[in-house]
């Protein structure tokens, strides 16, 4: 089972740089991306963040958020919840561990611990930091933008 960092997600909904590759990526792996209340807070905060800087408008942010409740509910986001307290547990630990050799901040820190909670394999970023924390814990880690 694969982890994806919130933003390789949001590559899927927005067009960005990277965003060709990453859908590519995606559609290629053919498993259903697993997320979890923090990638839906992560999700919504970036999108709406678009309307402020004027990226896109009103219309356009409640569409792509009506896009990610219709692929919870066509299977294609599968929701998994979290043990938030123990969530947090680990994202302190590996920060104290982690933090001084690779530079990983605090939201990096809980999306690894996610993604162990979540006995994930793999781990998808295409943040260095964060895909070298991953690394770090045992995750085979893929960057579908450097490909």
């Amino acid at each position: 089972m694969r982890y994806y960092d919130t933003g390789i997600i949001i590559k899927l909904y927005t067009e960005e740089p990277e965003s060709e590759v990453v859908r590519s990526f995606v559609l290629d792996d053919g498993e259903p991306i697993l997320i979890n209340d923090f990638h839906l807070s992560e999700m919504t905060a970036a999108i709406t963040l678009k309307k402020y800087r004027g990226e896109c408008s009103t219309l356009q942010v409640e569409r792509l958020l009506s896009s990610i409740d219709e692929d919870r509910n066509k299977g294609v986001l599968t929701f998994k919840g979290v043990d938030w307290p123990e969530a947090w547990r680990m994202c302190r630990s590996l920060a104290l561990e982690y933090a001084p050799s690779s530079g990983c901040r605090t939201l990096d820190t809980l999306h690894v611990a996610c993604a162990v909670l979540l006995k994930a394999d793999n781990f998808v970023s295409s943040d260095k930091r964060q895909l070298q924390l991953a690394s770090l814990t045992g995750f085979k880690v893929i960057n579908p933008t450097s490909f």
